[in-house]
């Protein structure tokens, strides 16, 4: 934990920054996501340092006029928007978590979607925007790094997650428990490898050659993949492998390849015995934590069928499930089901209306894909290559969310209202006489 000093000091150096250059305010809350494990009071209030950023950039921006309220209410998210922060309002009314659920509101609904709307009114360009996932790769560098060490150090990994002979056994990284990794790492794995090849015009890093810029982007994959396997992130790696043998399917180049990678591992599975029991056994949570899981969503059904409009509570699943627990594992924060996590914390209206962001978010990208292959007749522009990557980003996190909680921490909020801005901002920020989506 930082001393008070260093906090004061590092807010008003970001404050600054965010009066002066608010581009470069936006990438540091993109850089410093894992920022939240920095905790701190604000007159009593729970506050994290990410919060904090967030916070300050609002204040400079409304005091400084540069709040754009027109694009915020033409944008297309806007009323899916408004919907999640009213249902996530009265979740925490209603919860019997009390304060615990007003600080999930905080950070999980209200901060995200202006940190959202931040970026709607201060990203003016592609080069902006390219920049915050610049950003994203640098943060998911420096937390991959980290990790590696930690599991020849085994500094700040839990007992839990060592070996018999004490050795680590399941990195963690900064966060404390390994699948925040795959969490974080996974979407940003899948954005560096959709662009891997791409070379801007504009980059906010032109002052690398692009063989430098390829080999960032190449390092940002390959230390991150390998986290999640020292991490033994199995539903993060499973999401990543089937979202990149689509993207294969993109370009000709490709196109066969991926066929016979799909031709070569249905005969691997049917002709090898050990092979097609591994994934029989890991399809099908036959193993340890996959039976932890369908106990776990065969409780939670019970309790989400007896509550069905407000599920558990906001930030009160962990209280509400004892009723339903049979003891034969240890209690959790949330279901690991993104439909069950949802519909636990914010009802089934909160469910529906991410299921209609997540509706348009689709319909957004898929419609500016087919505009744009009206338009372009050579060459892959820039916003083409992105709602491609951002809805194999989105398939990545649903895959994932089948079996863990893509949502429910600060940076993964952050992140996901990320995703979702640079879908708006992709169909926005046009070249002069283009027509928006």
């Amino acid at each position: 934990m930082l001393p008070p000093f260093a906090i004061i000091i590092c807010g008003a150096l970001y404050a600054l920054i965010a009066w002066k250059k608010p581009p470069f305010a936006i990438y540091g809350i993109a850089l410093l996501l894992p920022s939240y494990l920095i905790r701190f009071q604000v007159l009593g209030i729970p506050m994290t340092f990410l919060e904090l950023m967030i916070l300050l950039l609002v204040v400079v921006s409304v005091a400084e006029r540069r709040i754009d309220y027109k694009r915020i209410y033409k944008d297309p998210f806007f009323w899916p928007a408004v919907a999640v922060i009213v249902i996530a309002t009265l979740a925490a009314i209603v919860s019997p978590a009390g304060v615990k659920a007003w600080g999930a509101w905080k950070a999980y609904f209200i901060e995200p979607v202006l940190f959202y709307w931040l970026m709607l009114s201060l990203i003016k360009s592609r080069r902006t925007l390219e920049g915050v996932f610049w950003s994203l790769g640098i943060s998911a560098i420096v937390v991959s790094l980290f990790a590696i060490w930690q599991k020849f150090s085994g500094y700040g990994v839990p007992e839990g997650f060592l070996n018999d002979a004490g050795g680590v056994d399941r990195v963690v990284g900064f966060f404390g428990y390994p699948n925040a990794l795959g969490l974080f790492l996974g979407p940003i794995i899948v954005v560096y490898v959709g662009f891997l090849k791409y070379n801007s015009t504009s980059s906010p890093l032109f002052i690398l050659s692009r063989t430098v810029r390829f080999w960032i982007k190449f390092s940002a994959i390959v230390v991150s993949l390998l986290v999640l396997f020292l991490a033994k992130s199995e539903g993060a790696i499973l999401a990543i492998a089937v979202v990149v043998w689509l993207l294969l399917f993109t370009t000709k180049k490709t196109r066969i390849f991926a066929l016979f990678l799909a031709v070569f591992c249905i005969i691997m599975i049917v002709a090898l015995p050990g092979i097609r029991d591994f994934a029989y056994i890991k399809l099908f949570l036959l193993d340890a934590s996959g039976g932890v899981r369908r106990l776990m969503w065969g409780e939670t059904w019970q309790l989400l069928k007896d509550n069905w409009l407000w599920g558990g509570g906001l930030s009160y699943f962990q209280e509400a499930i004892k009723a339903y627990h049979g003891g034969k594992y240890p209690l959790v924060p949330y279901p690991h089901n993104v439909v069950f996590n949802f519909w636990s914390e914010l009802g089934i209206l909160g469910l529906l209306t991410f299921v209609w962001l997540g509706v348009k978010f689709i319909y957004l990208n898929c419609k500016n894909i087919f505009k744009i292959i009206a338009d372009y007749s050579q060459g892959l522009p820039f916003d083409k290559i992105l709602s491609f990557v951002l809805l194999l980003v989105f398939l990545q996190m649903l895959i994932h969310g089948l079996v863990d909680a893509p949502y429910f921490k600060n940076d993964l909020s952050v992140l996901f209202w990320i995703i979702f801005g640079a879908a708006s901002l992709n169909c926005s920020l046009k070249d002069s006489g283009k027509k928006e989506c």
